[in-house]
C-alpha cells in the first residue's frame, strides 16, 4: 500500500506559480521596510527635482498651411504626401534653432535663456502650433517669434534653391531630350522616303490573301492524296466523290482573286466519271443476270442454248467489269503522280508568298517602332515641360505655403505637475524595491512548501507539520495532548503515522532516528509527537534521547532528567533504571543524562549495538532524537545501525545547500532515509489542504 504523502504535484503549472507568488508574498512581509526604504526614496528624490525645479513660461505661436495657390491666372497645388512631417522635422531642425538664438542675439544682446520647442499639428486642420517652455519670460516669446520667421526664410530659401536646381537640370533634359525627338523624327521620315509604305500595306494584305489560299489548296489536295492511297479500286468506283476541283491560277503561279466557284475545273478527268458510272451499270446488269440465270436454271436443263447464253453474257461481264477496275487503278496512279507534282509546286508557291509576307511584316514593324519611339520622347518631353511649369510656379509663391496664422502668446507660467513627479518617484521606488526583493529571492534558497523540496530531491514528504507558534507558551511548543484543539497539528502528525505504517518496500520499522540539518529545525519536537501518536496507536514505543550535548526531551515530558542514556553508554546503569513511564500509558522516555563532549566516543561503544537490540526486543517501536548532522558527527555514526532514518526540514529556514550536504552525508553511511519531514510550513501555501477543513473531526 502506498504510503500517505500529502499530494503537492510539483509539476502542476498552476502549483509552482501559487508557490511563486506565496514565496513573494513571504519576502514582502519579512522584508516589507525594504520597499518602505525604496518608495521613500524615490518620493523624496522627485520632491527634491520639484523644489530645484526652475519656474518655466510657455508661449505659443502658429503658422497656416496652405497647399493651393494662384499663378499667372493659373492654379497650382503643392503635393501634400508627408508634407506635414517634413516641417515639423525642419523646424526642429538645428540650423533654424541657431538662426533664431543669432537673430535674437543682434536684436536683443541683453536678454538671455534657453528655450525648448514643440510643434504640433491637429488632425483634420490646417494650423501647425509651435510652443516654447523657457525660464526667461521675454525670451521665450520672443524666441518663438524669432524661430517661425526664420524657418519661413530658411524654407524660402532652401525652395529656391532647390527650384533653381531642379530648373536648370529639367532645361538641360529638355534640351536633350528635343535633340533626341528631332533625331527620332529625321529616322522616321528617311525610312518612309526609303520604302513605298502604301505598297508595302497592300502587299501585305495581298500576300497574306494569297498565302491562306495556296495553303488552303495545298490542304484539300493532301487529303486527296490520302484518299486515293488508302481506298481500293471498288471502293474509289462505287463511292461518290471521286473527282476534286481546285481553284483557278494567274499566269505567274498564284491564285485568281475571284471566289466564284463556278470557275473551278475539274481534276478528275471525264473518262474517270463515265468509268464510275460505266462500273456501277454493268454491275447492277450483272447482279440482275445472275439472279435470272438462277431463276432459268430452275426451269431448264444445264445445255440449254438459252441457259448457255445467258452464262456467256455474265462472264463477258464480268470481264468488262474487271477492265473497268484495270483502267481505274491506272487512273488512280496516274492521278497520284499529277496530285504530288502539283503539291510540289504549291510548295514552292507557299514558300514564295511567306517571304513576301515576312518582308511586308518585317517593314511594317520597323515603321511602328520608328513611329513609337516619336510618341514616347515627345510625351517624355511634354511631361518634363510640365514639371519645369511647376517648379517655375513653386519659385514664384517664394514658398508661401505656410504663414505666419498667430504670432507668440504672452507667456504663461507652466505647472510643475507635483503630482506627475510624486507618481513618478513612487512607481520608480516600487519598481527598485521590487527589484531588490526579486533579487533577495532567488538568493534565498530556503524551502517555502513541499513544490519546492520535490522539484529539488527524489526523497518523499512522509509529512507536513503546520506552524502552530501561536500557541508557545515560555517553555516552548506544548506536546500533543490526547484532547488537543490544534485539530490540524494532530492531524498533521496522524498523516504522518499513516504514512510510516503503511510504508512499502520496507522490512520491520521496529528503529527510528529522527534527525535535522541543523539545529532549530523542530526535529525534537517532531520525534516527540511521533512517539505519542504512534502510542496513541497502542503500539509500546520508547523514545530516546541521543542528544548528548543538548537534548531535552525530560523538560518536554516534565520528568528528571539528571540520570540517562550517557549513564547507559558509560556502563554505570542499566536502561531500565533510567526509563521512565510518561503519562501516555505506552511511551517510555530515556533522558539525555549528564551533559558530555565526548558523546562520539560513547555512540561508537561497541555494547550501543546489542543495547538497541534489545530495546526493540522490549519495545514495537524505538524512536531516537539525534543531533543535527552538519553540526556534529553523532548522527552519523549513530543512524547506520537503525531500520530507518526521518530527515526534518523547517520551512524557511532550511536552506537547500545545508539539505543536500545532509543528504549526501546520510547516504554516504549507507544510512536508509526514509523521507522527509516539512515542519512549521504555513498552512496558506499552495498545495496544503488540512488547513481547510481544521475543525471536521473536532468532538
Amino acid at each position: 500500500m502506498e504510503p500517505e504523502i500529502t499530494p503537492v504535484p510539483g509539476g502542476d503549472l498552476l502549483t509552482r506559480l501559487g508557490v511563486k507568488l506565496y514565496r513573494y508574498k513571504a519576502q514582502l512581509k519579512r522584508h516589507w521596510w525594504v520597499l518602505l526604504l525604496t518608495v521613500s526614496i524615490g518620493l523624496v528624490a522627485e520632491s527634491y527635482l520639484v523644489w530645484k525645479e526652475p519656474v518655466t513660461h510657455e508661449s505659443v505661436g502658429s503658422l497656416m498651411m496652405s497647399g493651393k495657390f494662384n499663378v499667372g491666372g493659373g492654379r497650382w497645388e503643392e503635393e501634400r504626401s508627408e508634407f506635414a512631417g517634413t516641417q515639423l522635422r525642419m523646424l526642429q531642425s538645428s540650423e533654424v534653432h541657431d538662426r533664431a538664438a543669432r537673430r535674437l542675439a543682434i536684436e536683443n544682446p541683453k536678454l538671455l535663456g534657453a528655450v525648448a520647442i514643440s510643434a504640433n499639428i491637429p488632425q483634420h486642420t490646417s494650423i501647425f502650433y509651435v510652443s516654447g517652455i523657457g525660464t526667461n519670460r521675454d525670451y521665450t516669446q520672443k524666441y518663438v517669434d524669432a524661430l517661425m520667421e526664420e524657418f519661413l526664410k530658411y524654407k524660402r530659401e532652401k525652395m529656391m534653391d532647390m527650384a533653381d536646381v531642379a530648373t536648370q537640370q529639367m532645361a538641360e533634359g529638355l534640351g536633350k531630350m528635343k535633340k533626341d525627338i528631332d533625331e527620332r523624327e529625321r529616322n522616321l521620315h528617311k525610312f518612309m522616303e526609303d520604302n513605298n509604305m502604301a505598297f508595302w500595306e497592300e502587299e501585305s494584305k495581298t500576300a497574306a490573301h494569297y498565302l491562306s489560299d495556296l495553303k488552303t489548296q495545298q490542304a484539300n489536295l493532301t487529303t486527296d492524296l490520302r484518299r486515293l492511297q488508302n481506298l481500293t479500286t471498288e471502293e474509289l468506283l462505287t463511292q461518290p466523290g471521286s473527282g476534286t476541283t481546285r481553284p483557278p491560277r494567274n499566269d505567274d503561279g498564284g491564285i485568281s482573286s475571284s471566289n466564284d466557284s463556278s470557275t473551278a475545273q475539274p481534276v478528275a478527268s471525264t473518262l474517270a466519271g463515265d468509268l464510275n458510272t460505266q462500273y456501277i451499270q454493268t454491275s447492277q446488269h450483272l447482279i440482275q443476270k445472275k439472279a435470272e440465270l438462277v431463276e432459268m436454271s430452275k426451269i431448264w436443263k444445264p445445255k440449254h442454248p438459252k441457259l448457255l447464253a445467258m452464262q456467256d453474257d455474265i462472264a463477258d461481264l464480268q470481264r468488262l467489269l474487271e477492265t473497268i477496275k484495270s483502267q481505274t487503278k491506272e487512273t488512280g496512279q496516274s492521278r497520284i503522280s499529277a496530285i504530288k507534282a502539283e503539291l510540289k509546286s504549291l510548295d514552292v508557291s507557299i514558300e514564295g508568298w511567306e517571304k513576301k509576307v515576312k518582308e511586308a511584316s518585317h517593314k511594317d514593324a520597323e515603321y511602328q517602332q520608328l513611329q513609337g519611339g516619336v510618341k514616347r520622347a515627345q510625351d517624355s518631353y511634354d511631361k518634363m515641360q510640365s514639371e519645369m511649369l511647376n517648379l517655375q510656379a513653386v519659385r514664384a509663391t517664394e514658398g508661401g505655403s505656410l504663414t505666419i496664422n498667430e504670432h507668440a502668446s504672452p507667456p504663461r507660467e507652466v505647472s510643475r505637475e507635483i503630482l506627475k513627479h510624486l507618481l513618478a518617484g513612487f512607481a520608480l521606488g516600487f519598481l527598485a524595491g521590487s527589484i531588490i526583493l526579486f533579487v533577495v529571492d532567488r538568493a534565498d534558497d530556503r524551502f517555502s512548501s513541499s513544490t519546492e523540496i520535490l522539484e529539488q530531491f527524489k526523497d518523499p514528504i512522509l509529512g507536513q507539520i503546520p506552524d502552530v507558534s501561536n500557541s508557545r507558551d515560555k517553555v516552548g511548543l506544548p506536546l500533543l495532548q490526547p484532547e488537543d484543539d490544534r485539530y490540524v497539528f494532530a492531524e498533521a502528525f496522524r498523516s504522518l503515522r499513516s504514512s510510516l505504517v503503511f510504508m512499502p518496500n520496507q522490512g520491520e520499522l521496529k528503529s527510528l532516528l529522527v534527525t535535522s540539518s541543523i539545529p532549530g529545525e523542530g526535529k525534537s519536537t517532531i520525534s516527540s509527537n511521533l512517539a505519542i501518536t504512534m502510542a496513541q496507536a497502542g503500539a509500546k514505543v520508547l523514545l530516546v534521547d541521543a542528544d548528548l550535548r543538548r537534548g531535552d526531551l525530560a523538560g518536554f515530558f516534565d520528568i528528571d532528567g539528571r540520570f540517562g542514556l550517557t549513564n547507559v553508554l558509560r556502563g554505570e546503569v542499566k536502561w531500565q533504571s533510567v526509563a521512565h513511564q510518561t503519562k501516555y500509558p505506552t511511551l517510555t522516555l530515556i533522558p539525555r543524562g549528564p551533559v558530555t563532549n565526548q558523546s562520539g566516543e560513547l555512540l561508537l561503544v561497541p555494547s550501543l549495538e546489542n543495547l538497541l537490540a534489545e530495546l526493540k526486543e522490549n519495545h514495537d517501536l524505538v524512536i531516537f532524537n539525534t543531533p543535527p548532522v552538519l553540526a556534529t558527527d553523532d548522527t552519523s555514526t549513530l543512524a547506520p545501525h537503525f531500520d530507518g532514518t526521518l530527515m526534518v526540514v523547517r520551512a524557511h529556514f532550511t536552506s537547500a545547500r545545508m539539505m543536500r550536504n545532509t543528504l549526501s552525508t546520510l547516504h554516504q553511511r549507507q544510512v536508509n532515509v526514509l523521507g522527509l519531514i516539512l515542519n512549521c510550513i504555513d498552512v496558506e501555501t499552495p498545495g496544503y489542504y488540512y488547513y481547510r477543513y481544521p475543525k471536521y473531526y473536532a468532538a
